[in-house]
């Protein structure tokens, strides 16, 4: 399976940013710019988009470290990159890497409620204590957004072991566990292995 080219998700990214832009957080209302909705791209909720406060508040994370580690991150990948440049232009603002969209005040925003990022699993259900998945090629957002669904189907504590071959992986997963919480167990491109949060 050939390795997918750069222009191709950089189209990818910029589709769902031009959906993303202007939905709601699913926590606390606020309506999403292209720079928030970049950031719940890369944090893999394309489907329940949360602004970067919500995210951080979620994670227990200060917001201003959480900020700079999805920055950093952000700026590792030529296809959030590009996200990242489309965001300032429809800001019309120079490049920069912490626009007032994220400064500091978009902290104080109070989240109606406080939702779990990862599902739990219902008493009685089926809480399986470890899966394989074979992601191919996959990068980007989708990469972290099936990665964040297939770890909420596990049980606490639960590992997944995932084949990534995307080239983009080795940066982006260990990258993503530090963020959300999850256990990187082992990283051997393309072949990892991530322990679930025990919250």
């Amino acid at each position: 399976m050939p390795l997918s080219t750069g222009k191709r998700e950089d189209a990818d990214v910029l589709r769902e940013l031009s959906v993303l832009e202007g939905s709601a957080c699913a926590d606390c209302g606020r309506l999403l710019c292209g720079h928030h909705a970049l950031v719940a791209l890369v944090m893999g909720f394309k489907s329940a988009p949360r602004c970067a406060a919500c995210l951080a508040d979620a994670l227990d994370l200060a917001y201003e470290k959480f900020r700079e580690q999805v920055v950093e991150l952000v700026h590792h990948r030529d296809c959030y990159r590009s996200g990242w440049q489309w965001a300032d232009r429809r800001e019309k603002i120079p490049s920069s890497r912490r626009p007032a969209c994220l400064g500091p005040e978009a902290a104080e925003r109070p989240a109606k409620s406080r939702k779990p990022l990862m599902s739990t699993p219902a008493p009685g259900a089926s809480s399986p204590s470890g899966s394989d998945w074979d992601a191919g090629d996959m990068g980007c957002g989708d990469l972290v957004l099936e990665l964040r669904l297939r770890l909420g189907r596990l049980s606490p504590g639960a590992e997944l072991r995932l084949t990534a071959r995307d080239p983009g992986a080795p940066e982006d997963i260990p990258a993503w566990c530090r963020l959300t919480g999850h256990a990187l167990v082992e990283s051997k491109h393309p072949h990892y292995r991530i322990r679930r949060k025990e919250s």
